[in-house]
């Protein structure tokens, strides 16, 4: 019975190895495998004020596979995956993260579909977010939904816009109605000087099926610049979020990165302002990390969110290969 199963594992790996050798000898076919893995020690306070410190892997570890093949000078079909894990809990779930399909034109734009962040997201949101690994951050503006997205980005010279749109069904159980969101975004590259700006109108629901769930932010807006000089980038960030409730909370914020060698440092500051005369908060956060050898770096990094009771202050500490 062993040997029947061991001669049925080896030619079925035997048939999947010619078939990834076919795959990768077509010109037009291009394949990319991508591995994180890494470790983290945390500590950082809840909201009752308690300091918890732990070891963690949990969104520092993950597979990536891509592919796209070329159908002709102009345009291309591509699929990407990426699988979520954590090498340090017991028994830990994979779970997915970006994961789309679509069509490149060089000359009508890009077409997604899947679950990934949005322009708006990547490009205007995150612009003070230099952290090397998961905790403790500073808050981010929120942008869109990652889920059931579909995104048409185009670029035309310097400037590249995208459109995103995502769809939301609230809980199954009470056969509430689909709620639909969008943004628009772009960026514009001027020298050595990127200025990037979007709008987006949230969906109802966060997520969807039976464990859809409000969402609490309505409409997000945002302005993002960054500079680059040499080894040093400065940042700077303005948004404004409009919560269901009507408050409007502004971020407004600087940062800069640093490059020196085999060392990397990061710096960024925020403040969040509600307008219902609700608590102001400054945070910051600063990180540095040692890279010893290609793929592999060291860091450390730290945050300040001025919250009550301490909450999401703390530090990390880890160590991340990528190959």
């Amino acid at each position: 019975m062993w040997n029947k199963t061991a001669v049925a594992l080896t030619a079925a790996m035997m048939v999947a190895g010619a078939q990834a050798a076919e795959l990768a000898s077509e010109k037009d076919v291009k394949f990319e495998v991508n591995v994180d893995v890494g470790a983290y020690y945390v500590s950082q306070r809840n909201a009752a004020g308690k300091e918890i410190s732990e070891l963690k892997g949990k969104g520092l570890n993950q597979v990536e596979i891509k592919a796209s093949r070329m159908i002709d000078a102009d345009i291309s079909i591509f699929g990407e995956i990426e699988v979520d894990y954590d090498p340090v809990v017991d028994n830990s779930a994979f779970t997915s993260d970006d994961t789309r399909v679509g069509i490149d034109s060089k000359s009508m734009g890009k077409l997604s579909i899947g679950q990934f962040d949005s322009y708006m997201e990547d490009n205007v949101m995150e612009v003070l977010g230099f952290y090397h690994g998961e905790n403790p951050v500073m808050t981010e503006p929120s942008a869109s939904n990652d889920g059931r997205h579909v995104q048409y980005a185009k670029k035309l010279g310097d400037l590249t816009f995208a459109v995103d749109y995502t769809s939301a069904p609230g809980p199954a159980a009470t056969n509430s109605e689909n709620s639909n969101g969008y943004a628009l975004s772009a960026t514009y590259k001027l020298g050595d000087l990127t200025l990037g700006a979007g709008y987006g109108e949230l969906a109802k629901y966060t997520t969807g099926g039976t464990a859809g769930t409000l969402n609490t932010d309505k409409i997000s807006m945002g302005l993002a610049a960054t500079y680059a000089m040499g080894n040093l980038s400065l940042k700077g960030l303005y948004a404004q979020i409009e919560g269901v409730n009507k408050v409007k909370t502004s971020y407004t914020g600087v940062g800069l990165t640093y490059v020196m060698g085999a060392v990397d440092f990061g710096l960024a500051m925020q403040t969040v302002s509600p307008d219902n005369g609700g608590q102001r908060r400054d945070e910051w956060a600063v990180g540095v990390g040692y890279t010893p050898f290609k793929g592999m770096q060291v860091y450390l990094d730290f945050a300040g969110l001025s919250k009550a009771n301490g909450e999401g202050d703390g530090a990390e500490l880890g160590i991340k290969y990528t190959f």
